[in-house]
């Protein structure tokens, strides 16, 4: 809407009220028609009061145009801001969401490697353990059969000792009975068994030297 000027306003008034009074004179018509002069003063009050009243709201309008014009500015502003920090915001989600990704695999793989190594682990250890063991069991049965034999060879031992006892005592009974017939023989029969004896060790004398000699 047009803005007007108060002064602008009211000669346009006047100009558009003077001009219709026809083919009257100017002055004839204002001194003939005080009244219509005051009607048209009143008029003329009216139509400035309309005009200040217009031009205060459009100016108020204007102001509060403005104003949202600036409010919409800062909000756009604000907006765009916004926006940025929300682009920036996903990025930093994104790469958050890389990194996590990155060292959720890393902690995988190092966890499934290391489960492989524990598992590996125990197995060698199972096998050591159970090598020991078998080791353990053929000690323990060389052991066994050693002892048995040491057992065997004890009671072997023990009997044996048994036999000589029995033999010794034997013997020591023969020895009594020669010592008995022994005494029991006469000094003839002492001198053949002597003259046998070295008739029996010239003759293998004898032997000796005849072999020596061959």
């Amino acid at each position: 809407m047009l803005s007007l000027d108060p002064k602008q306003g009211l000669v346009a008034a006047v100009t558009l009220i003077f001009a219709g009074f026809g083919t009257k004179t100017l002055a004839d018509s204002f001194w003939s028609g005080h009244t219509d002069v005051e009607a048209i003063n009143a008029a003329l009050d009216k139509i400035n009061g309309q005009i200040q009243t217009k031009n205060k709201a459009l100016a108020d309008a204007k102001t509060a145009l403005t104003d949202k014009q600036n409010e919409l500015t800062t909000a756009q502003q604000n907006l765009t801001t916004a926006q940025q920090d929300l682009t920036n915001s996903k990025a930093q989600v994104t790469a958050l969401q890389q990194q996590y990704n990155t060292l959720k695999n890393q902690y995988d793989t190092d966890t499934s490697s290391l489960h492989q190594q524990i598992q590996q682990k125990i197995t060698e250890g199972d096998e050591k353990v159970a090598a020991k063991q078998t080791e353990f069991d053929a000690k323990q049965a060389e052991f066994t059969a050693k002892q048995k034999e040491l057992d065997t060879a004890n009671q072997t031992i023990a009997s044996l000792n048994t036999k000589i006892t029995d033999l010794t005592q034997q013997l020591n009974t023969a020895n009594k009975a020669a010592s008995s017939k022994s005494a029991e023989l006469t000094q003839s029969e002492r001198d053949a068994l002597q003259a046998k004896q070295d008739v029996s060790q010239t003759r293998a004398k004898a032997e000796r030297i005849a072999n020596a000699n061959e």
